[in-house]
This record gives structure tokens, sequence and C-alpha cells, in this order.
């Protein structure tokens, strides 16, 4: 009998040894996994421009592809990559977000939407320099402003060049079956981008429509006129209450139709964005900025991270809007106008330069992470 308890008790400690080990392997290989996809993540990819169009003297439309053809590394609709190029102070390479405007499951093509900002100096560059057969430089698809699999409709809602990533969740939603309403808001008609595919997506889709509105049309202008809100948008969902929404556009515009979709009843888990980087006119020349030891003095710039950017003292960034966090600095002194409201969760004296101005003189550290 002692013998039998003995055997079963060598048999369940082998089991559980095999467990732990099973376990540790396992782990080691989700930390390797994990590893090689960020190791992949921070790989910068070299494509070539295939093809360029230019819409509205404004609108940058690309098709990058690998010089050596084959496919690129998937991508899940919604999702950025972002462009490198030497377009920073005194040629220094800098980076910024651009949405993915095309979806497919094997993709052989990127094509990106850019519109040329005035005071950014990546897209100017961009749309001076990259023709058919220039090279670019790119880190990998990134992002969490996706779709993922459903059966209740969506609703898709792009303010300008914010139309990029709902036309890639779109090609996605299509692929899907799933009813689809894209509403796409603009000032003129020349800036609705991708217009005609649309338009012949919805007359050959029963169950896709498509709405654009003008906020400065034409006097031949058919479609919808005016500022877009939530009440237009409602009454074209058959049931927003079991609907998904993404929203795209200006920040403003953004917030108002999500407070007002909510405030009409739609879930706020259901209304989905992604926001563009934050405008502002040029801020005062001549503020003193000091970073640890450092001391850069601003001369115009749009926001208190362009201004560490172009002294060379910026810290990591991705969004440039306050959603990543990755630029987060500890402000020790001076006051910043806050350009934009952030969801992310701030130590009292920490700012996100990305979305925010020197009001003055201004003491800056690293963030503790």
């Amino acid at each position: 009998m002692i013998a039998k308890g003995l055997f079963l008790l060598a048999g369940i400690a082998v089991l559980f040894a095999a467990w732990l080990l099973a376990d540790g392997l396992r782990a080691i290989w989700r930390r390797r996994r994990d590893s090689l996809r960020q190791r992949a993540l921070e790989t910068p990819l070299e494509l070539e421009v295939v093809a360029r169009e230019e819409h509205a003297g404004q609108l940058l439309c690309l098709h990058l592809a690998a010089p050596e053809g084959g496919r690129l590394p998937p991508f899940v609709a919604g999702q950025h990559v972002l462009l490198q190029g030497p377009a920073g102070k005194d040629g220094r390479t800098i980076r910024r977000a651009y949405s993915l405007a095309a979806w497919s499951p094997r993709p052989l093509r990127y094509e990106l939407g850019i519109k040329r900002e005035e005071h950014g100096r990546l897209s100017r560059w961009l749309w001076d320099h990259l023709r058919p057969g220039a090279q670019v430089s790119l880190l990998p698809p990134r992002g969490e402003f996706t779709i993922g699999l459903g059966r209740h409709a969506v609703v898709l809602v792009g303010g300008g060049i914010g139309i990029t990533p709902l036309r890639a969740m779109l090609h996605a939603l299509l692929e899907q079956a799933r009813p689809v309403v894209l509403h796409h808001c603009a000032r003129h008609e020349g800036e609705l981008l991708y217009r005609a595919e649309f338009e012949a997506l919805a007359a050959s889709q029963p169950r896709f429509r498509y709405l654009p509105t003008l906020t400065r049309p034409g006097p031949d202008w058919q479609g919808g006129r005016g500022r877009l809100d939530a009440d237009r948008i409602l009454a074209a969902c058959a049931n927003p209450r079991h609907a998904e929404f993404h929203l795209c556009a200006a920040n403003a515009m953004m917030d108002e139709l999500r407070a007002g979709l909510v405030a009409r009843g739609v879930h706020g888990e259901h209304v989905h964005h992604e926001a563009f980087g934050a405008s502002a006119t040029a801020t005062p020349t001549g503020l003193e900025i000091r970073v640890g030891d450092a001391v850069c003095v601003t001369a115009g710039e749009p926001t208190l991270l362009a201004t560490l950017e172009e002294n060379r003292l910026a810290p990591e960034s991705e969004c440039r809007a306050g959603t990543c966090g990755l630029c987060r600095m500890r402000l020790v002194g001076g006051e910043v106008h806050r350009l934009l409201t952030s969801d992310l969760a701030l130590a009292p004296d920490e700012i996100l330069p990305c979305i925010c101005a020197a009001a003055g003189d201004l003491r800056l550290e690293a963030a503790n992470r």
C-alpha cells in the first residue's frame, strides 16, 4: 500500500515537472516571438515609388513596392507606417506616421495618401522628392486603430485626408461582406480623395453606401452640404445601437461627433477614433527651452516637440497626436499651452510635447518610464 502511494506521488511529481518544463518552454517561445516581432518593427523597409498621383494641389497618393518585387509584410486595415526622410534641420532624418490607404491580405504594394502641410517638413520633402523610381525608407505597419472580425454594420467617418485608413478598412469590410456606410467630409469637390472608386463600389456593392459632404460646395454639387453632424450620421445607419463607428478627422470634428453619437445613445465603446496631430499657429520665437543641461530657443515651430526635434533634443515619438505616449516628458518649470487633450494617464508633472506649445521659458526632463 505504501509502495503504491509512493509510486503515485512519484508519478504526480513527474507530471508536475513536465508541466513546469512545458510552461517554461512556452514562456521562452513567447519571449522569443515578441522579441522577433519587436525587431521586425524596428527594421526599416527600403521600398521604391512605383506610382505617384497628385490631387487638388495638396494631396499626394504614393504606391510603394519592394525593388525586387514580392510580398510586403501584412497588416491590419487601419494601421500606419512610419516614413523616414532627411527633412529635418541640416538634413537630419525625421519620421512621421502615415496611414495605409489600401488593404490586401497579401500586399504587393503599400498605398499612402499624404497631405502637404504648410509646416510639415516631411510632407513637403515627400512631395518634392518622391517620384517614380525613388527609394524611401519606412518602418513596418503598426497601430491600434483597426477593425476586427464581426457581423454588425460599420460606419466610417472621414474628414479630409482622414479618409486614408478608412479606405483600407472598407476594402477589408467588403471582404467580410459586412454592411458599411462611408461618410467623407471635405471642403471642395476636388478634395474628395478616391471618390470615383467609392462611387463605383457603391453602385456594385448593395451592402455599401457612400455619402460625401462638402462644406464649400460649388453650385452644381448634388451631395451633402454643410458640417457633418451626429444626426446625419445616425440617419444613414439602420441600427446604430449595434453598429461600430470609426472616425478619422480633425480633432475638433471628431470630439464633436463622438460627443453627439454618445449623447444620442451610441455606446462609447462602439466609437473608435484616430487622432490627427495637433495644429497650431506658429509659437513665439525666442523662448528658452532647457532639457537637462542643454538649451535651445523656439523659432516659431507649431509644437514643443517640433522645437525639440529641430534642436536634436526630442524624445522618441510616433503618433504626434497624444495617443502613443512615447514622447512624454517632465515639466520642471514654466507653462505650456495644451493644444489637444489626451486619454493617456499622465503624472501631474508630465506633458506630451507633441500636443503642447511653450507658453514661456521651460525646463524639461526625461520622464520616468
